[in-house]
């Protein structure tokens, strides 16, 4: 082979080679870009759902939640631009406490009730809702 038929052929392969190169730079940034938006949506989900424990973790701590059920239940110390709204608290049934005599006007009983929270980030759009159970020994009648 002759030098004239080799001229241009290492700036060939070397323009291949760049743009070959290019593309898996753009490739990598597309990467982790897209895993960097994902750990951000997931922060952002355990965010809320930790914010809706809270409200439950706050109506659990409150034996007045339970004797009127409908009361509305405030959450304090939340982030910024997450908002919790507790349901109303559901009692799903009551039996008698073990210990007590059933003939005594005051005996207790063992009350199930169901808890709701709902959070929502007002910045991210996530939201959660948490649903726990909790029994709270309370008077007789007092399952609404």
């Amino acid at each position: 082979m002759t030098r004239k038929n080799q001229q241009g052929s290492v700036l060939f392969v070397s323009l291949i080679l760049l743009v070959a190169m290019t593309m898996i730079a753009v490739a990598s940034a597309k990467v982790g870009t897209t895993q960097l938006r994902i750990v951000g949506n997931v922060q952002a989900v355990r965010l809320v759902e930790s914010s809706a424990q809270l409200g439950i973790e706050e109506t659990i701590g409150r034996i007045d939640a339970f004797s009127n059920p409908t009361q509305n239940i405030a959450v304090a110390n939340l982030p910024a631009g997450i908002n919790v709204a507790v349901s109303d608290r559901r009692c799903l049934g009551a039996a008698p406490a073990p210990g007590f005599s059933a003939v005594m006007n005051i005996a207790p009983e063992d009350t199930m009730w169901e808890v709701d929270a709902a959070a929502t980030d007002a910045l991210t759009g996530a939201t959660a809702t948490v649903t726990q159970g909790v029994r709270v020994r309370m008077l007789s009648g007092s399952c609404i």
